[in-house]
């Protein structure tokens, strides 16, 4: 948009948009919604696509035998882990039944 222009003025950019300066604006508003929408689909299409190349590499097999080592050499830290997480679990739980 020319911020710049006369708005009492008519010109060739009013005709050329078909029908007036109104629907000049909304073509314009709705190019720009369609093209920030394409760019930001190909932004989430590639890092979902990066993401899953990434899981797609771990080994989980092992992942698991690497916490294995880690709980039979410190089975403290590995419980009171393990307790935490379930406390923090325990509490996205219950907070969704309470807002039903």
């Amino acid at each position: 948009m020319d911020e710049n222009r006369n708005p009492g003025a008519t010109g060739p950019d009013d005709d050329e948009v078909g029908g007036g300066d109104a629907s000049g604006r909304f073509d314009r508003a709705k190019d720009y919604a369609n093209e920030k929408y394409r760019a930001a689909s190909g932004a989430v299409r590639d890092s979902y696509n990066n993401v899953r190349e990434r899981v797609d590499d771990v080994d989980f097999g092992a992942v698991a035998d690497q916490v294995r080592a880690y709980v039979r050499s410190n089975p403290g830290k590995a419980l009171l882990i393990s307790v935490g997480v379930g406390f923090v679990v325990g509490l996205l739980l219950r907070r969704e039944e309470d807002e039903d």
